[in-house]
């Protein structure tokens, strides 16, 4: 009986033991993951600032240069068809 208490105690110290390494080992994958989250997170909200600059850049440049054209074309040639006439 006292063997099998003695063995009982030092399986119970192996398990303890195991139980700590892997506790260790969830808390580092979890420290890991909130890092490569955060690091996600910036790489994609940077992302996201710079294709709203380019779309910015983009959207704002393509239409507005058209506009400016179109109403100098259209006033240049509105101004000379009202002069000819």
């Amino acid at each position: 009986m006292k063997k099998r208490i003695k063995s009982l105690i030092i399986e119970n110290a192996a398990l303890c033991d195991e139980v700590a390494k892997i506790q260790e080992n969830i808390l580092i994958v979890k420290d890991e993951r909130k890092f490569l989250l955060r690091k996600l997170l910036d790489l994609e909200n940077e992302s996201e600032t710079q294709q709203s600059r380019y779309e910015n850049i983009t959207h704002n440049g393509s239409k507005s240069k058209p506009k400016k054209r179109r109403s100098l074309e259209d006033g240049g040639k509105n101004t000379s068809s009202n002069a000819l006439s």
